[in-house]
């Protein structure tokens, strides 16, 4: 049965070549679609499933309000791990880490020049670190590899870096030229793993962690626990209930040092809570955590990319259904045949089953061949690095051979029991109708505006997010983002009269208009600490704590950046000694605090034995980092205040426009002569500003691969439709063109039915793609507004798209001669 069955479907296969390849495309591309987004969907849902006991491993997350000022974050203090260890049974490791940002790696080779390059994977971390994840380790000892000061912990990727084929452990690197000794090498760490690291060293070679060992203000460590037992949301809940009595415990005296009382601040509406967040979703489960990992995921934008991978597939098969039911009445006399000579239905309904199966398997050849050619471009898309191993491996294969089964019953079952509805008596009479009331058109028809709609509302989509996209990177109030060079300086120059000779070189560049020396960058990250703005004579009270995101600069940091004073003034060099205690603020520091004449007044630093500061200028509001969130209270800080001190040390240099490939060039020789020991390294502002933006440019990049596709397969279905429409009607054509009907009449006459169609569509698509990209721009604290001309502009592009793909078959059949027509009858 079953082989008669193939045989069949076979038969028809050969039989109408035109309509099977348009089945057999759509299907290969919706199929090819859903299986590399099933890979992308399954790759980000594995995070972290490797480790050994990762249902046991948490993160420790602080969820914080100060003031206006509220969110949740994994930036956690210094004694915050070592506390939960020791206070609490539950917790069976802690380890911290603290990021060392960009780290210059250089190792020495007798009669060979340094290999030295610059790093962004380096940790320095507590020795049960390794042991607390369980990572794997091609050499040395998990438990102890981090014990003695000096000793360094590698990533395979790192070691053959810096070794190559010679055995790393005992062999030594200069680590911001501080010696250590490899005790260890990791295992290649996979790519669906939360916690990436190049280099391990131990936290005690960093006497900064333990200079704010007492400190539960300075968040600058990621904690990490164990658990000994997986917990559940029960078990997880009354754990950290008992948290609170641990920081009322200690938290105090820290606040108290620095002239903070914690308890006023909590009965006030303040709110410092611990919380411990499973690792298996961490990845994809936490959204607005803020956090150093930049391996989290957006779980939202995972789904939406699943729901579109369907939706391909969904279209695809409809295509199928389509060309089905409208081919139907060509099958009914088969049909009716059969059924006379004693076939079931229910042996009907499995031959045509066995046809859409059939189908479906060969798509899913194809899509495998179209799948394995786009892999690299699907890497870019997402960001991945997937092999065809990793395409090819038993789990997706699996899901391949599912996807098969899938689109062979969902665009099999509705034309299989259609057509074995058809009654033999009717069929063989010759009324092919088999459905009363036209209602099989109406189904084709609404099965086009579903198609239709889908791609509307993509292409709405897709071009939402890209204007989100263009007017976050190009949205620059307050600051100059073109034209700036940056180079990353760090520890490289600690002796400030070095960096200051080296910023004088540059700036005498003729390709630089002015140069600056800064610790951190708009869009590289600031300091961010707790400011007392002084009551002074202001008649409103002021907030007794504002939180304020700083950057320490030099007179040069406001002209190069191009920051708008719109009070007071800039620093000055004759003013150098008085510039130590001044500060400049934005006007969102203003707002929050409330001041109405701010020029003058004086807030102090607790985290640096009250150190007083007088605000000399207001700076316009500018974007410190993304739009999603709003412009936060900020400050420029003179350099010889000596407020704080961090490694983030940038030099920047305004160009003049067009330099920039000779500027670059004469930078990189001026660094080789200042600072032999370590790599160049440069980078542009408006470069750094449009990575925070990777996210949004990858959804607009597969939003807008996704509706080239919706529409390749629409106008598939929708072009094979019109033609078997056109071979239908040829008699009526003929017909109205004996009796003078132009070829123009007759082709709008054929086009129109299907127009009448898509603007059906757009009626459907417009509200939904506004709804569900308005809940999108929500996120945003700066946005576009949704215009009118968006819903027109992509109202027309399906009308053209439509227009073209019908209007080639009603010109064919417009053009044809009558008489031949009219003779075939």
């Amino acid at each position: 049965m079953i082989q008669n069955h193939f045989k069949i479907a076979w038969r028809n296969f050969h039989r109408q070549p035109f309509f099977a390849g348009i089945n057999i495309a759509g299907l290969s591309v919706g199929l090819a679609s859903c299986w590399l987004i099933g890979l992308y969907f399954f790759h980000e849902k594995s995070f972290d499933r490797f480790l050994p006991d990762a249902d046991r491993i948490c993160t420790v997350a602080l969820d914080l309000k100060m003031q206006h000022e509220e969110g949740r974050t994994t930036n956690t203090p210094p004694p915050l791990g070592p506390r939960l260890a020791a206070d609490f049974p539950e917790i069976e490791l802690a380890a911290r880490t603290f990021y060392l940002q960009e780290t210059t790696v250089r190792r020495e080779q007798a009669g060979h020049a340094p290999v030295v390059f610059t790093e962004s994977a380096a940790y320095a971390a507590d020795t049960s670190f390794l042991e607390l994840f369980g990572f794997p380790m091609a050499e040395g000892d998990a438990a102890t590899a981090l014990d003695q000061p000096g000793s360094l912990v590698l990533s395979e990727r790192a070691a053959a870096v810096y070794f190559g084929k010679t055995a790393p452990i005992g062999q030594s690197l200069f680590v911001n030229d501080r010696l250590f000794t490899v005790t260890g090498v990791a295992k290649k760490l996979p790519s669906n793993s939360t916690v990436q690291f190049d280099f391990l060293l131990p936290m005690a070679d960093f006497k900064v962690v333990d200079r704010f060992s007492w400190s539960w203000i300075w968040l600058q460590v990621d904690t990490w626990v164990r658990l000994r037992q997986r917990p559940t949301a029960e078990s997880l809940a009354a754990l950290e209930a008992k948290f609170p009595g641990m920081v009322h415990r200690y938290a105090p005296a820290a606040f108290e040092r620095v002239g903070q009382n914690f308890e006023e601040q909590i009965r006030r509406g303040d709110r410092y809570n611990v919380q411990l967040l499973p690792l298996p979703t961490l990845h994809l489960g936490q959204a607005g955590l803020g956090s150093r990992l930049s391996t989290l995921g957006d779980g939202a934008q995972v789904r939406m990319f699943g729901i579109v991978g369907l939706l391909i597939l969904v279209l695809a098969c409809v295509n199928f259904m389509n060309l089905s039911t409208a081919r139907s009445t060509l099958r009914a006399r088969e049909v009716g045949v059969r059924k006379a000579l004693g076939s079931q239905r229910g042996a009907l309904v499995g031959q045509f089953l066995v046809e859409a199966l059939l189908f479906s398997t060969v798509g899913m050849s194809l899509a495998a061949v179209l799948a394995g050619a786009v892999l690299p471009l699907f890497n870019n898309l997402t960001g991945l690095d997937l092999t065809f191993s990793d395409l090819f491996s038993p789990k997706n294969l699996a899901l391949a051979a599912v996807l098969t089964l899938l689109a062979g019953l969902l665009g099999g079952l509705y034309p299989a029991f259609l057509l074995s509805k058809f009654r033999p008596i009717q069929t063989l009479k010759g009324n092919l109708s088999p459905l009363p009331g036209g209602h099989g058109s109406a189904f084709r028809s609404g099965l086009v505006v579903f198609q239709f709609s889908v791609s509307i509302a993509l292409m709405l989509g897709s071009w939402v997010v890209l204007r989100q996209l263009e007017f976050a990177r190009d949205n620059s109030p307050g600051l100059r983002r073109e034209n700036v060079l940056v180079l990353p300086v760090h520890q490289n120059l600690r002796d400030p009269s070095k960096l200051e000779a080296f910023r004088q070189q540059i700036a005498q560049l003729p390709e630089v208009v002015e140069a600056s020396h800064s610790v951190f960058l708009p869009s590289q990250g600031s300091f961010g600490d707790f400011y007392e703005p002084e009551q002074g004579d202001q008649q409103n009270p002021v907030p007794q704590n504002l939180p304020l995101s700083s950057f320490l600069s030099d007179t040069r940091f406001v002209p190069v950046l191009g920051l708008d004073i719109v009070a007071g003034r800039n620093f000055q060099d004759d003013h150098s000694l008085a510039d130590s205690i001044s500060v400049i603020l934005n006007e969102a520091a203003v707002r929050a605090i409330g001041w109405e004449n701010p020029v003058g007044k004086w807030l102090r630093y607790p985290g640096n034995a009250n150190q007083r500061f007088q605000v000399v200028g207001v700076m316009r509001d500018f974007h410190l980092g993304s739009v999603r969130g709003p412009i936060e209270p900020a400050a420029v800080f003179h350099e010889s205040s000596k407020t704080y001190r961090v490694w983030a040390s940038y030099l920047v240099a305004r160009l003049r426009p067009g330099t920039e490939r000779s500027a670059v060039e004469k930078t990189s020789a001026l660094w080789a002569a200042a600072i032999p020991n370590a790599p160049f390294n440069y980078d542009f502002l408006d470069a750094s500003f449009a990575r925070l933006y990777r996210a949004e440019a990858q959804m607009g990049s597969v939003l807008g691969v996704f509706t080239a596709l919706a529409l390749f397969i629409g106008c598939l279905g929708l072009f094979a439709l019109a033609a078997f429409t056109a071979e239908r009607r040829t008699k009526e054509i003929g017909i109205r063109k004996v009796l003078g009907a132009s070829i123009t009449s007759v082709a709008n006459l054929l086009v129109g039915d299907f127009l009448k169609l898509v603007v059906g569509s757009c009626v459907i698509a417009f509200p939904v793609a506004f709804y569900f990209m308005n809940k999108w721009l929500v996120d945003y604290a700066y946005r576009i507004d949704i215009q009118w001309w968006m819903f027109a502009a992509a109202g027309a592009a399906a009308v053209t798209v439509a227009c073209l793909t019908v209007g080639f078959q009603s010109v064919k059949a417009a053009l044809a001669n009558p008489v031949t027509s009219l003779r075939s009858e």
